[in-house]
């Protein structure tokens, strides 16, 4: 149907403008480029690093899994009053539990929960915009909500803050590392006492520890659902410490080596999360030092090194094979960026990327800590700073799950968990090393 300029001017303009849009050569190679179907070329320096044998056995006996959800609940009056509920668990199984989930796919669904009961949930409300405590600006209802969260009874996981901020791994004797920040009051700098509250010395507006963090110095202007993100973010890094620091106290780090550490993404707290990778950083170094064992592993899902290694997987064709990537090939030939190394910096990553097959249809994206985590890793990674690296594939390729597509049974459990409106154990991992305790008495 010829089309009425007459009738409508404002649409005909706009599709005449739109058409010569179109014939720009430069936007025009672009829509080509979107509409090709034939294969990916595969870019220089993609080959397989290497083939962990999966028929060799391995120490991990339990894994522990951290998972976290996030939702935004809006009043449905008020559409302006919103809250983000955020759920983060830490889940206990051992390889053997796992091995008769994944063999029994007509579990009994009674059993099934037994065992997705085995969890510690930390469930929190954080108020996004138009809601607040009475008497309190937005800002300073997350912080309170903030230093709750991370106090006991709720989570205790300021034990775990003050153990990767203050080096809990060296002894009450060693130096302390220089900290400092801004007053949330006065925006002046003051040194950060080894205290949970303290007021600052030039105005004396009183601080919890929980404001380190950074997490809600812009909430005024920004209270929207990256501060919830954030705030679950942070309680995954921290739950996800929280063993291998009861290991340290009990001094029972051998221990280690038992234990698959799973999170749910990347090795990494974005934004102001750098203040506690830095201690994260140090305490895998020195695990490393001194030859223990940390089997920690972050999943991708999803992302653009996720895509990618499922872009070329044929790369990969053996279970057990693996690829991993220097920094400079992530940063060009996965994100499109130029990279210049002198400028290379990375201050919220404590682990190196890889891609393995698991089996014949899992292609996974991993993170792994390195033994050197200066800028997140090694600028050109080997097989040789990952001592963990068999173990954690070996392990993980007993626990793949076909829903959805390449998924690991223990994060595809944690999630289900984490919905789950039951209340929370007891505390697993407390009960573990109780039961550890006494395997050695």
């Amino acid at each position: 149907m010829a089309y009425n300029k007459g009738k409508y001017p404002f649409e005909a303009a706009s599709k005449i403008a739109h058409m010569e849009v179109i014939r720009d050569p430069a936007l025009a190679e672009i829509l080509q480029g979107l509409r090709s179907d034939t294969p990916a070329t595969v870019p220089p320096g993609f080959l397989k690093t290497g083939t962990v044998d999966l028929s060799k056995p391995h120490e991990i006996s339990t894994v522990v899994t951290v998972d976290g959800g996030m939702t935004t609940i809006p009043n449905p009056k008020r559409r302006e009053k919103r809250v983000a509920f955020i759920q983060v668990g830490i889940m206990l199984l051992s390889l053997e539990d796992l091995d008769r989930i994944a063999e029994d796919i007509f579990m009994d669904p009674r059993r099934l929960n037994a065992y997705l009961k085995r969890i510690d949930r930390y469930p929190s409300i954080v108020p996004l915009s138009g809601v607040r405590r009475p008497g309190r600006t937005l800002r300073d209802s997350n912080r309170e909500i903030l230093n709750a969260i991370l106090s006991p009874p709720w989570t205790g996981l300021y034990d775990v803050l003050e153990f990767l901020l203050w080096r809990g791994w060296l002894g009450p004797t060693s130096p302390m590392p220089d900290r400092s920040m801004d007053c949330v009051q006065c925006r002046r700098v003051f040194s950060l006492p080894k205290q949970r509250t303290f007021s600052c010395p030039h105005c004396g507006f009183d601080h919890y520890l929980s404001d380190y963090l950074g997490l809600t110095t812009e909430t005024e202007d920004n209270g929207r659902e990256q501060l919830a993100s954030m705030v679950m973010a942070t309680v995954e890094l921290l739950a996800l410490f929280l063993l291998p620091m009861k290991l340290c106290k009990a001094r029972k780090l051998e221990r280690l080596r038992e234990i698959l550490l799973i999170k749910d993404g990347p090795l990494m707290l974005r934004a102001e999360g750098y203040r506690i990778v830095d201690g994260v950083r140090e305490f895998v170094e020195w695990l490393y030092a001194r030859g223990h064992c940390l089997n920690l592993v972050g999943v991708e899902k999803t992302g653009d090194f996720a895509e990618f290694i499922q872009d070329f997987e044929k790369q990969l064709p053996e279970p057990g094979d693996y690829f991993l990537p220097s920094r400079k090939f992530v940063v060009e030939q996965v994100q499109g960026r130029s990279f210049d190394p002198g400028k290379y910096r990375n201050r919220v990553s404590f682990g190196s990327r890889l891609g393995v097959r698991l089996s014949p249809t899992h292609m996974v994206a991993l993170q792994l800590p390195t033994s050197t985590l200066d800028e997140g890793g090694p600028l050109e990674p080997k097989p040789a700073d990952m001592s963990a690296l068999g173990n954690c594939i070996r392990a993980l390729s007993r626990l793949t799950s076909t829903k959805p597509d390449n998924a690991i049974l223990p994060l595809v459990l944690a999630n289900s968990a984490v919905s789950l409106s039951d209340r929370p154990s007891a505390g697993i991992l407390d009960d573990y090393l109780t039961q550890m305790a006494g395997a050695t008495a």
